[in-house]
């Protein structure tokens, strides 16, 4: 996933580090949202598109609306929430799926 946030960001000069910290810092919240214990690999674009968004508000942290001229600057709160039908998605297919149901059986 590195490579692949590096290569949205190319041109920008960032650390190694700092991007796995982000990347890390979304695969673990995504993880927490999807009740998994692993990162399903269908949301690795997900991870790397929210991680380039993270990247670029890093500085701007905790600004809602700011307004410079004719240029006006806003973020959402929460760069998940774009996914959120995503997200939904993968939950009921887990929660329909076999592997997920419990079974109670009385005898």
């Amino acid at each position: 996933m590195l490579e692949r946030v590096k290569l949205r960001l190319e041109g920008e000069t960032v650390s190694d580090e700092v991007l796995s910290e982000l990347i890390q810092t979304i695969t673990d919240r995504l993880i927490l949202r999807l009740g998994a214990s692993d990162l399903p690999e269908t949301f690795n674009s997900i991870v790397v598109d929210a991680t380039v968004k993270m990247y670029r508000r890093l500085y701007y942290e905790g600004i809602s609306s700011e307004n410079v001229s004719n240029l006006s600057t806003s973020f959402i709160e929460d760069i998940l929430n774009e996914y959120s039908a995503e997200i939904s998605t993968w939950k009921e297919q887990q929660a329909n799926s076999g592997e997920n149901k419990r079974v109670v059986r009385f005898i």
